[in-house]
């Protein structure tokens, strides 16, 4: 069967109201829940990794230790000519508004949507950049806010995607703004209400010169632009769930600012690793990342530092090659921050604890986690594909991570929650 673009309008859309510049307008978006995680371990005592055959394709099995159902929903035979089929990242939310679709990406670059009812392709957008940032619309959705190509094979241009009729509009040139290339590096995020979004990029060609600028999406212009040292933005740079902060992890430190771009905090040394921007139920924001280069307590933590204020605390402790990421998506089940680890497959009948693993950790100082499931991926046979990057969708009851199963191709696999 050919692939190709697709049409993705939905039954299942459920309908919402939006008031948009043009008038009042019809869009759709998902009914939230939470997840009901009362029967899930609160120990921290390790687990062995079970000896599970990898599920068939569609086949939902239930994690022996932990209790989570487990589907596998990708597989390679589904695309001609790909040898994997996965999520792009923990910080990047697959799932579109209403949840009918999902991207995963292909071993050849191409953004594949799937169908979630059947967890079979329907067709791949038409992106210019196998590293263009795509991000499904909250509220709308067919409608995906998109950084690609500008001239010269530099991403460097904003624009609306309409995923079902492949209508590209040009929000913003930021090559006209004085950017050579700019984006989020890779992991950054709009704010919950995809209203505004951080870029960095160059501004020499050589990369010796480079800025940052917080851009009004809706509006395409920039609403703040600051000239920076290359290494302040090393990493990646991003907003907070709220639009209020600017986040920027660099070389040695990261750096919260304002939406002027003024620095209000800068965290101390080795303030930086796999980390996300999370919400809690008060409307409090925080870094939570990989305390491996920062270690608060002479161990390895998942560390929590607030925004507001630039204190850190420890989230948990977890193993010295745990190598965790960090996924903050469930805006609309705050307070809470899903971690999923990797570790030295030569550890795998001693290793410390919550070590491939996905767990979710409350972000209220209790130390508190729910242990959901052991990803069964080895980054040691599978390479960085193979790392799990487990990311949550909207309120928390689906996550997608990624596995080649103890040796296997890489595939993707669905964890649904059960639902308060």
């Amino acid at each position: 069967m050919k692939l190709h673009f697709f049409n993705i309008r939905s039954s299942m859309c459920r309908r919402g109201r939006a008031l948009a510049a043009s008038g009042l307008v019809l869009l759709c978006a998902a009914a939230y829940s939470q997840p009901d995680l009362v029967a899930f371990r609160t120990d921290k005592k390790v687990v062995p990794v079970s000896d599970e055959k990898r599920p068939p394709l569609h086949k939902e099995i239930v994690d022996p230790s932990f209790g989570a159902r487990i589907t596998r929903v990708s597989d390679s035979n589904q695309v001609k000519g790909v040898e994997r089929l996965r999520h792009y990242y923990a910080k990047r939310n697959p799932f579109n508004a209403d949840e009918s679709r999902a991207v995963l990406i292909s071993s050849d670059g191409y953004n594949w949507v799937y169908d979630t009812k059947t967890w079979e392709p329907i067709g791949y957008l038409p992106l210019q950049s196998s590293d263009a940032e795509v991000h499904w619309h909250p509220v709308d959705k067919d409608k995906i806010f998109l950084m690609d190509f500008g001239s010269n094979y530099n991403i460097s241009r904003m624009f609306w995607l309409n995923a079902a009729t492949g209508k590209k509009t040009l929000l913003l040139d930021l090559e006209k703004e004085g950017f050579i290339s700019a984006n989020g590096m890779m992991e950054g995020n709009p704010d919950r209400a995809m209203s505004v979004y951080a870029v960095a990029g160059k501004t020499q060609e050589d990369g010796k010169k480079m800025a940052m600028a917080l851009v009004d999406i809706n509006a395409g212009k920039i609403i703040a632009k600051k000239n920076v040292n290359p290494r302040w933005v090393n990493d990646w740079i991003s907003v907070s769930p709220s639009g209020k902060y600017v986040v920027a992890m660099g070389k040695e430190h990261t750096r919260i600012l304002d939406r002027q771009l003024k620095v209000i905090h800068t965290l101390p040394e080795g303030s930086y690793g796999h980390g996300d921007l999370c919400l809690t139920p008060s409307g409090r924001e925080a870094l939570v990342f990989d305390g491996a280069d920062l270690q608060l307590s002479g161990d390895r933590n998942i560390n929590i530092a607030w925004l507001d204020s630039g204190e850190l605390e420890i989230g948990t402790r977890i193993g010295w090659g745990a190598t965790p990421h960090v996924s903050c998506r469930n805006f609309e089940f705050p307070g809470w921050a899903l971690i999923s680890t990797q570790g030295s497959d030569t550890w795998r009948n001693d290793y410390p604890n919550l070590d491939f693993e996905v767990f979710w950790l409350k972000l209220d100082g209790s130390g508190e986690v729910r242990r959901l499931a052991h990803h069964h991926s080895s980054r040691e046979d599978g390479g960085y594909f193979a790392e799990q990057h487990a990311v949550t969708n909207r309120d928390g009851t689906k996550i997608l991570f990624a596995s080649n199963w103890d040796g296997d191709e890489v595939d993707e696999y669905l964890i649904q929650l059960p639902e308060k």
